[in-house]
């Protein structure tokens, strides 16, 4: 099995998988899961803030809430009115149980963790305005978790584009991607843990 993929090889190992099952939806049901599974094993009981921007990304992120509300976790989620999301993450969007609050009155809890969705690896324009200056307001916070990849880190080169979030840890989705391992994106990572979304194995080897 390969260790790093590029972000096309990932889209196409997606495809694969996404024909298997019959649908796209599932997949992001399982990524969420299992990435609220690791983050009850390296938060306890620590008030959750999870922050959302456009994007399948912030579908993750609305699964991950539901999951950790579930589990008596204590959680804010701030995203994008709602108009803005369509596909997997609107219908995830629409299963939430828990308030959602606008991203542009972003705020943190004193001891809170900080669960970043914003962007993933499909990023390839430099972010500005209201999610940059969400990004650089979180920089200067609590610990941060980013889901796949720290938003604003390219995730072929590990350039940076624009600002990107400073982790903690990184939760890589099925295996590291190119930019987890060049600088900047290397450093701004933090430590990486592999989650396993339920890709089939078969799927890694092109």
């Amino acid at each position: 099995m390969k260790k790093v993929f590029s972000v096309e090889e990932i889209k196409k190992i997606e495809a694969r998988e996404f024909r298997k099952r019959g649908d796209s939806l599932s997949l992001m049901v399982d990524a969420g899961i299992n990435c609220a599974k690791k983050i009850i094993k390296l938060v306890k009981k620590k008030p959750i803030i999870i922050v959302c921007g456009p994007g399948n990304n912030a579908g993750d992120g609305f699964i991950i809430g539901n999951y950790l509300n579930t589990k008596n976790y204590k959680v804010d989620l701030f995203c994008l009115k709602n108009k803005s999301y369509k596909g997997d993450a609107l219908k995830a969007l629409k299963k939430l149980k828990i308030k959602t609050q606008n991203i542009s009155k972003f705020k943190a809890r004193k001891n809170s963790v900080i669960i970043d969705c914003i962007f993933g690896t499909g990023l390839n324009r430099k972010i500005s305005g209201t999610l940059k200056s969400v990004i650089l307001r979180l920089n200067k916070l609590n610990k941060i978790i980013s889901i796949d990849i720290p938003s604003g880190i390219n995730g072929d080169t590990g350039k940076i584009l624009g600002c990107a979030v400073k982790a903690h840890a990184t939760l890589a989705l099925h295996a590291k991607k190119i930019g987890h391992t060049l600088n900047p994106g290397k450093k701004y990572s933090g430590k990486i843990m592999i989650v396993d979304i339920g890709v089939s194995k078969k799927f890694n080897y092109s």
